[in-house]
């Protein structure tokens, strides 16, 4: 497994759990909306000082997933992640590689402080692997969302750079 940067030959597989009717129910977002057009235009655009998506691969190159790093403020000294990974590739151990480099970045090249996340309260396999991967709960906004006539909360987490090599030396020892 590796990540490198997005390409248009991915466009397929990320347009697949795009549209999937799970992504829809896990993701506040709606991503059904997103065109082949609007997909590989994010795919072909270059990492800035301010965004980095890169594509986890498996060893073949098949695109398994996405993980960013999204409005980093060095002047704050922190940036949001996000992940997204195809059905096929959950439970390998991917998602895990993929945050662990993409934390790395975060920590140990970019050198910042903080990085945050949010998800939906309902989106309960995902809140399971953050905690594992060590993000901690800092908080919540009450039926912040309405997907299909009910309100949903969404929860903030975060991890610190004195959090992430701990973390992660008793995430991998498991």
């Amino acid at each position: 497994m590796k990540l490198r940067e997005l390409e248009e030959k991915d466009v397929d597989r990320m347009l697949s759990w795009m549209h999937s009717k799970e992504s829809k129910e896990i993701f506040a977002k709606d991503f059904n909306r997103y065109t082949r057009e609007d997909v590989t235009k994010f795919a072909k655009s270059k990492n800035t000082d301010e965004n980095v998506n890169y594509a986890c691969v498996n060893d073949d190159d098949e695109y398994l997933g996405t993980v960013s790093l999204k409005n980093i403020d060095y002047e704050n000294s922190n940036a949001e992640y996000a992940i997204s990974f195809m059905k096929e590739a959950q439970g390998t151990g991917a998602a895990l590689f993929a945050t662990f480099e993409i934390l790395e970045k975060a920590f140990n090249e970019l050198k910042l402080n903080k990085v945050y996340l949010d998800v939906l309260k309902t989106n309960k396999r995902a809140i399971a692997f953050y905690k594992k991967v060590g993000f901690i709960q800092e908080g919540e906004f009450r039926n912040h969302f309405k997907k299909n006539d009910k309100f949903i909360d969404l929860l903030w987490f975060s991890m610190l750079q004195e959090e992430f090599e701990e973390n992660k030396v008793k995430v991998l020892k498991k």
